[in-house]
């Protein structure tokens, strides 16, 4: 009588373990900004050779995003990298000229288009408000060098902290 009840339970655990397919997964849209069109400097009207190391802060609609920015000017040619929180290259960007060339890391998961962040770049310190597309778009500095981009039309504002520059042709 043991035998058949033992048998009877394995045989149920084994049918309580039968595969049982998993809910179907739905991804959600991950949060992402829209591109946001603007001017840029052409790199030859850029003066120097220099390295600027800053911080930015983008927010927009379900969008909060922090990067550290290394970019640096050597002839015509700029490079923008932008690094996660953890110090991990989240993009990068090459503009000679006005071309621009870049690389997302993290693909589909980058909340910000790279674009963006070297568009405001130039806002920040290159254009300011003479750029014709900034129409709906304000730059506001504050005293300790931030510098403030805002636009209602793309609808974001981003946030630029320095952190230091460097200027190679200057020794210490």
């Amino acid at each position: 009588m043991r035998r058949p009840l033992v048998l009877a339970l394995g045989a149920a655990l084994l049918a309580g373990c039968a595969h049982v397919a998993p809910p179907a997964f739905i991804p959600l849209p991950l949060p992402r900004l829209a591109d946001c069109p603007g001017s840029l400097v052409a790199t030859h009207e850029l003066e120097g050779d220099w390295v600027i190391h800053e911080r930015i802060r983008v927010r927009g609609e379900q969008v909060d995003e922090a990067y550290g920015l290394v970019v640096q000017k050597n002839g015509t040619r700029l490079v923008l990298i932008g690094l996660t929180p953890f110090g991990a290259k989240a993009f990068s960007l090459t503009q000679i000229g006005v071309e621009v060339w870049s690389e997302s890391k993290l693909g589909p998961a980058l909340p910000v288009p790279p674009e963006n962040v070297l568009r405001d770049l130039h806002r920040a310190h290159f254009l300011a408000t003479v750029d014709p597309e900034f129409e709906g778009r304000t730059v506001r500095r504050d005293a300790d060098g931030s510098v403030h981009v805002a636009s209602a039309s793309c609808g974001y504002e981003s946030t630029l902290v320095p952190v230091s520059v460097v200027n190679p042709a200057v020794t210490p």
